[in-house]
């Protein structure tokens, strides 16, 4: 045997770590573009009372209209984006616990709402309040869990953002919602 020539074993060894490799680096490395291009908004605006703006990102679409109130519903599979737009006096926690008491309640067989509320800028940088909920409501009874994210501007307008989704759910399209909500441009 030649002792100059290549050991087919050191080869056959070498080729699924560096294949490895290469599949590691492609979904590390490649997952931040695809992530960059699925978090961009993708379609119109969705316009609310002339209050709100909300741009849909990749895959999100508009549900439909409120009867009620001046809102939209955007989706995404099982997860839903409420845009509610009303004239407020008061703060952003005064908003959220007014939505949670006004339309969540009512509409809830169980509700359970969180005791703190966290402050979020929404925006370009005006302040609100968002706190999370688990509840059921209406002729389904599979729980829904959700966040309300509430602003108002100096002017008096009130925005709420009810983003739910089936329960154990809400965790895959939070961010999403979250991103929408962030981007949001309200009327001062």
């Amino acid at each position: 045997m030649d002792a100059t020539a290549p050991r087919s074993g050191t080869r056959s060894r070498l080729w699924p770590l560096v294949l490895t490799a290469g599949v590691l680096a492609v979904v590390v490395l490649g997952g931040y573009p695809l992530g960059d291009a699925l978090s961009r908004p993708a379609g119109p605006p969705v316009d609310v009372a002339g209050v709100v703006r909300v741009r849909p990102l990749t895959g999100w679409e508009t549900a439909g209209r409120f009867d009620e109130l001046p809102g939209a519903r955007l989706t995404r599979g099982s997860g839903n984006l409420d845009v509610v737009a009303l004239p407020f006096q008061g703060t952003a926690d005064d908003l959220a616990r007014e939505y949670v008491s006004q339309v969540l309640e009512p509409h809830a067989d169980r509700l359970s709402v969180s005791s703190s509320v966290e402050p979020v800028t929404v925006g370009a940088g005006l302040p609100g309040a968002r706190v999370a909920y688990v509840g059921t409501f209406g002729k389904s009874q599979s729980p829904i869990e959700g966040e309300v994210t509430a602003v108002v501007s100096p002017s008096g307008a009130g925005v709420v953002f009810d983003a739910w989704s089936p329960q154990g759910l809400l965790r895959y399209v939070v961010d999403d919602m979250r991103t929408m909500i962030d981007r949001a441009e309200v009327a001062g």
